[in-house]
């Protein structure tokens, strides 16, 4: 990779459009030249900045608005753009052009209106047939055409100033990822992480089956009364603890486990036989108590059956007189019925008969009230006609008056206009002249602006500079902001999984307890009511020996209810709590060290973001802290936030300052901007106004003397006269014609009246016999009904007044209830005596202690039974699932053993031998690189120094240092750490150390083709003689086709080196020209 010519625009501290053309240097070796701050590292950082998105230095990393050039406007779009040749040999014509074109995240003006908007950055490759490669793909493609990452291109390729020592005094471990890449060792890692993985796995393995083992074994019971318990519990108890798993306890608790099942298994046969026969017995004192119970039952039936028909026969009188009260109820609410439908008749029929008599009164008054309205009628009439007549004679007279006085106004209104016209022309004329001398004055005063605002535009362009970088700012603040709420809320999440995990942790423990608790009681009730059962009367306890037996173990009922499947189920609760605590403990962890890690991207981001809020801020505005620091609080962020404001309210106060003094000079310019013409017409419109004047004048005249030829009417004095006169006319006529209005709507209301009269009377007269008829009808009703039910009217009004009518069914209900209360007591009386058919009343508590006894004798069997059944299922499974498992961990072994002694050897975790197969192979590479090193290392020197590696004996002592530098002085013959070198002396060796890096990448690998070296600074603290030496080393490398370029300001090499890229900087930014020899 060759770069041919670089061009940069609104880049850093380059302003204009700059083309740095590297093949028009005549030799390969080229120096970098200018002052201190001109923009020399700047053209180091755009190759950079083209090839991978970042300026090179990686102390002082710049990105996106930062790169921005402050000497061009914000209108103007920055970018780099590199074309590079790649491809092995010097023949221009072997090699492949490319060109990328790369543009900084940047700040724009807005289009409409105000302010600025941030654009995202671009990248764009030209291949070599003129296509463009993929933009999503265009940084992966670049990286594959150098064949280096940023970090590795900056160690060989290009390096940067204070970055040069970094290869050298880097540790072994930094040095393999370098060299891993470079020389594709990775293939050796792979190897190590693969052994790595499947002797996790093998390890895994072995660790389940350990585990399955010794849960099969703690679930080995062992009953005390087996000659061999002591004995086999010590092998289970060796099993279950925590060191080292013995295969041969392992085959002895198989055998003896196996021993005790057949013990186990005869010792149940024998308990069955018992239960079945205890069994037997109980059934049959079962059966008899439930025929006693049933017996009794219907016993009691038959004394509850004569205890209720007793109450009935006592309610037999109530009964009676309770039926008849209820019909007397009926009856009254009948009647009340019909004597309600005959008041409503009566009192309908007098309503009609008092309305009729009212209405026959009023109609006499109502004739005679609509004779008087319609002779009303008639006369109002007449006026109207009257009326009407005089108000057309008025009309007619007037209207002759107005087109007089009409004449006569319109000639007024002529002469008024044309004085108005003559005034306004002559008006207009001394205007014009005002005009054109206020024009005149008005170029003065614009000319003398438009000098005082000259600078406006250089100051706008600085504003817009600041703009730029404060916006970058407020974009980085907002990711500030962004990145400390990340971190705050992932430390919330991290306390809540810890909470979590916690509280998972306390229900395993509390759980687990309680699985305990339950087994250890399942065991003890078990093995102590066995215990119990066998005691007889001078015979020796299993348990303790003992002779005398004054409290055998009696089974507490909570135990009752223990089961086998019971302490299963809490066995796998506890489990799946178990499996709940291990993943609790796992998300906590990462989600702890998620928390740390978002901890320190905004420690990282805070102290990038105040180093350039401390190198931007504006004299006069200033925030606390040190641009260094990393340790941020929220006060020094919300300090830098105030800061950016005040610095926006002051950017906003020049903005208002600068948009008024360009707004000024737009409208200076924009009035000087065809002034003559503007004049010209000026002048054109005094003539113009002059003759307008004097025709206005003479038009006044003509006017004046037409309204003087004009006469008035002599019968009405004016025009208001002959209007009011018209105006009282129609008011009397209106006045006539509201009148006979009025009279005939009171004719028409007092006729309505009077038919609506005559309408209700004949509607009287024509429903009174119906409704007499019908209240006569329903009153024979009323007096029939009392007849039919026996009852006067005091009679039925009684009732109505002491009992509601809901009451009668409320009694006949309590009736029927008594009813069917005896029918149903005379039925259970039968029953009862068929069912108990003379038997005597049983005696229960006997039949029921029976009972109890032979349920003891039961229980207590079939308990025996169930613990030698359950012991021997447990003990059998387990024997059954430990046989095969053993056989399988004998044969996993072997290949555990083979692969960890494999995999400790090439990891390098050995004591003694450290050092992992991966850095011995990188040693031959690096062994390589110090050999072509040495040579230039030792001419620098003058012989004096030499690279090495540490010896193969230390290298892996400890620790890892296969790949750390030491350096050999052949003055003291004595080996000391590379970080001992001087300030000059490191430089020369760590130059030298890059050549021979470069050397060796060439010669190894067909992907990396670096026909390029660009050094940033360092021989400043070089001697004369070692200055002299290492620029002699490079005249020889760049003998070939690498190209090489010092970019330094000492001034002694400008005399050792022709080909020079001078740059240079001003108030418009830095420029480069070519000094060639």
């Amino acid at each position: 990779m060759r770069p041919l010519k670089l061009t940069m625009q609104a880049f850093g501290s380059y302003g204009r459009r700059t083309v740095i053309d590297f093949e028009k240097a005549n030799q390969n070796l080229f120096l970098i030249a200018g002052d201190t701050g001109a923009g020399k590292t700047t053209i180091f950082d755009a190759i950079v900045f083209a090839l991978y998105g970042e300026a090179s230095s990686g102390l002082n990393k710049k990105d996106g608005t930062e790169l921005q050039s402050q000497f061009a406007g914000s209108e103007v779009e920055p970018f780099v753009e590199l074309v590079f040749s790649e491809g092995a040999g010097a023949d221009p014509a072997a090699r492949a052009e490319y060109v990328v074109r790369r543009v900084p995240r940047h700040v724009r003006p807005l289009r409409r209106g105000k302010g600025v908007k941030e654009e995202s950055g671009s990248v764009s490759l030209a291949m070599p047939d003129g296509t463009e490669y993929p933009r999503k793909e265009t940084d992966k493609k670049l990286e594959e055409l150098v064949g280096l990452t940023k970090n590795q291109f900056m160690q060989v390729a290009m390096i940067a100033q204070g970055e040069f020592m970094e290869l050298l005094r880097a540790k072994s471990d930094e040095k393999r990822e370098i060299f891993r890449r470079l020389f594709h060792t990775e293939l050796y890692r792979d190897i190590v992480e693969e052994l790595g993985r499947r002797r996790k796995e093998k390890q895994k393995e072995m660790a389940q089956i350990r585990t399955a083992c010794q849960t099969e074994a703690s679930h080995v019971e062992i009953p005390e009364e087996y000659e061999n318990a002591g004995q086999l519990a010590d092998l289970k108890a060796e099993i279950e603890g925590e060191g080292t798993f013995s295969a041969a306890a392992m085959e002895e608790f198989l055998t003896e486990l196996n021993l005790l099942c057949a013990w186990l298994k005869d010792r149940g046969e024998a308990a069955e036989k018992e239960r079945a026969a205890a069994e037997s017995i109980y059934l049959e004192k079962r059966d008899a108590v439930a025929a006693a119970r049933h017996l009794l039952e219907r016993f009691g039936e038959l004394e509850q059956a004569e205890r209720e028909l007793k109450e009935c026969a006592a309610a037999s009188p109530w009964v009676e007189e309770t039926v008849g009260l209820i019909a007397g109820i009926r009856a009254a609410y009948e009647i009340r019925a019909v004597f309600l439908r005959c008041e409503d008749s009566g009192k309908i029929l007098a309503d009609r008969k008092k309305n009729l008599a009212e209405q026959r009164e009023k109609l006499p008054e109502y004739e005679k009230i609509t004779t008087s309205a319609r002779e009303l009628e008639r006369e109002a009439g007449q006026r109207q006609e009257e009326e009407i007549q005089r108000c057309a004679t008025v009309s007619e007279r007037v209207k002759k008056a107005l087109e007089s006085f009409a004449k006569i106004r319109e000639a007024k209104a002529d002469l008024g206009s044309k004085e108005a016209d003559a005034q306004k022309a002559a008006a207009g004329m001394q205007a014009a002249r005002k005009s054109l001398s206020d024009l005149e004055e008005q170029e003065r005063e614009q000319r003398k602006q438009e000098e005082a605002l000259a600078g406006t535009s250089a100051l706008a362009e600085r504003w817009k500079g600041e703009c730029a970088q404060k916006a970058g700012l407020d974009a980085d603040l907002g990711a500030l902001d962004k990145l400390r709420k990340e971190e705050q809320n992932q430390k919330i999440r991290a306390g809540q999984a810890i909470e979590t995990y916690r509280q998972a942790s306390a229900a395993y423990e509390k759980k687990n307890a309680e699985y305990e608790t339950m087994r250890r009681e399942f065991l003890n009730a078990q093995a102590g009511f066995l215990a119990a059962q066998q005691l007889k009367e001078g015979q020796p306890c299993p348990v303790c020996g003992s002779l005398d037996h004054p409290r055998p173990c009696r089974l507490e009922e909570v135990h009752r209810n223990l089961s086998r499947e019971a302490l299963d189920a809490s066995g796998e609760a506890v489990n799946r709590l178990r499996d709940v605590q291990e993943r609790a403990a796992s998300e906590a962890h990462a989600s702890r060290e998620l928390a740390e890690e978002k901890e320190e991207r905004f420690r990282e981001a805070a102290g990038q973001f105040f180093r350039r809020l401390w190198e931007s801020l504006p004299a006069g505005i200033s925030v606390s802290g040190k641009p260094d620091e990393t340790d941020i609080r929220e006060t020094e962020i919300e300090a830098a936030r105030n800061a950016l404001e005040r610095w926006g309210q002051l950017l906003s106060a020049q903005a208002d300052d600068l948009s008024g003094k360009e707004e000024k000079l737009r409208r200076v310019k924009a009035f000087l901007n065809g002034l003559e013409e503007r004049k010209a017409e000026g002048r054109a419109w005094v003539q113009r106004a002059e003759e307008s004047a004097a025709a206005a004048q003479a038009a006044l005249e003509r006017s004046r003397a037409a309204l003087e030829s004009l006469e008035v009417s002599g019968e009405f004095p004016e025009e208001a006269a002959a209007r009011s006169a018209l105006e009282e006319a129609q008011r009397a006529l209106e006045e006539k014609k509201r009148a006979c209005s009025s009279a005939q709507r009171a004719a028409r209301e007092s006729e309505e009246r009077q038919k609506r009269t005559e309408t209700l009377i004949r509607r009287y007269e024509q429903e009174l016999p119906g409704l007499e008829e019908e209240w006569t009808a329903r009153k024979q009703e009323y007096e029939k009904i009392l007849t039919e039910k026996g009852m006067g009217e005091n009679g039925w009004k009684s009732l109505v007044e002491r009992y509601r009518q809901s009451q009668a069914e409320d009694l006949q209900q309590k009736v029927e209830a008594c009813r069917r209360k005896e029918a149903a007591a005379l039925q259970l009386r039968d029953t009862a005596q068929k069912a108990i058919g003379g038997r005597p009343r049983p005696a229960l508590e006997e039949l029921g202690a029976a009972l109890e006894e032979a349920g003891k004798r039961k229980e207590e069997a079939q308990g025996r039974a169930n613990l030698i059944r359950e012991q021997y299922r447990i003990n059998d499974g387990a024997y059954r699932s430990l046989a095969p498992k053993m056989e399988e961990r004998g044969a996993l072994m072997a290949r555990y053993q083979r692969i960890d002694g494999l995999y400790s050897l090439l990891a390098g975790n050995v004591s003694g031998s450290r050092m992992d197969i991966e850095t011995f192979v990188q040693r031959r590479y690096l062994e390589r690189i110090l050999d072509r090193a040495n040579r230039r290392f030792a001419e620098m020197s003058a012989g004096q120094f030499t690279l090495r590696l540490r010896d193969l004996e230390s290298a892996g002592v400890g620790k890892n240092r296969g790949l750390d530098l030491m350096v050999y002085s052949a003055v003291t013959g004595k080996e000391r750490e590379v970080r001992t070198l001087s300030g000059g002396e490191s430089f020369m060796a760590a130059l030298s150390l890059a050549l021979g890096m470069a050397d060796q990448i060439q010669e190894s690998s067909a992907a990396v083709h670096l026909d390029m070296m660009f050094i940033d600074e360092g021989f400043g603290s070089l001697d004369e003689h070692s200055r002299d030496q290492a620029v002699r080393v490079l005249q020889e490398m760049a003998g070939g086709s690498k190209l090489i370029g010092i970019i330094s300001h000492v001034t002694e090499l400008k005399q050792e080196i022709e080909d020079q890229l001078i740059v240079t900087k001003d108030e418009e930014g830095s420029h480069v020209r070519w000094q060639i020899s």
